[in-house]
This record gives structure tokens, C-alpha cells and sequence, in this order.
């Protein structure tokens, strides 16, 4: 069984392209938006695992009042730590966030200064991708 070779493009524009900057610039602007929102939420988390510890503690100091046998006030003290240790890395996340926000919108920013120019011109003269050329494929 042989494989067919590729066919030869009729024209020299494509019908229908897949990717244009207009959508780069557009995902990095919404991917942007959602890292930030990521911020909000892990800081949301780290304060909601205060919460949980302040609980956990309160419960630990009743299991020992009331001299709980087993392993119970063990495994409270556990969660405490556990609780603690997400608290730590949401808070981390929450730091952390921003700056790769930053980064993804000055990504976009960048492509935008330097190919949207381009994509407007090609645009403005009714195609969807630049025309194909020789030394394109080379």
C-alpha cells in the first residue's frame, strides 16, 4: 500500500486558516484573566484552610478534655499540620500567580506589536493568511 503525496494548493491564500494572531492575542489576553482569577481563589483557599484549622484545633482540645481513647487526637493533630501545609502552598500559588499573568499578557502585548500590523494589512485586503511564497517553503 502506497502513500498518496500531498496535493499542490490551487491558490495561493488559505481558504480557511487555523491559528491567526487575532486568536493569540486573544487567548493570551483570556488566559491572562484566568491566572488572576487563579490568584483570588488560592488565596480564597489559603483563608478557607485557616478556618479549617481554627476548627481542628477546637476539636483537638475537646478530644483531649475529654481524654478520648485511640488514635483520635492523633489524627486531628495530623489534620492540623496537613491544613497547614495547603494553607502554605495556596499562599505560595496566591505569590506566585501574578507574575506569570504578567508574563502572559507582556507575551501577548508582544505579538500583537509585532504581527498585528501584518495581520491587519492581509486583513485589510481580504485574505486570511499571508500569500504563500517560494522561500516560505524552503
Amino acid at each position: 500500500m502506497s502513500i498518496p503525496l500531498p496535493r499542490a494548493a490551487h491558490g495561493t491564500q488559505y481558504a480557511d486558516a487555523e491559528l491567526t494572531i487575532y486568536d493569540v492575542i486573544e487567548a493570551d489576553a483570556d488566559m491572562g484573566e484566568e491566572i488572576t482569577q487563579g490568584a483570588a481563589e488560592a488565596k480564597q483557599a489559603a483563608a478557607d484552610c485557616e478556618e479549617l484549622a481554627e476548627q481542628l484545633e477546637m476539636l483537638h482540645t475537646k478530644v483531649l478534655a475529654l481524654k478520648v481513647p485511640g488514635i483520635l487526637a492523633t489524627a486531628v493533630a495530623k489534620l492540623i499540620e496537613k491544613t497547614a501545609q495547603v494553607k502554605a502552598r495556596a499562599e505560595a500559588i496566591a505569590e506566585k500567580i501574578p507574575a506569570a499573568a504578567e508574563a502572559i499578557t507582556t507575551a501577548g502585548d508582544n505579538a500583537a506589536a509585532r504581527h498585528k500590523p501584518l495581520a491587519d494589512a492581509v486583513r485589510d485586503a481580504g485574505h486570511t493568511a499571508p500569500a504563500e511564497r517560494d522561500y516560505h517553503n524552503e
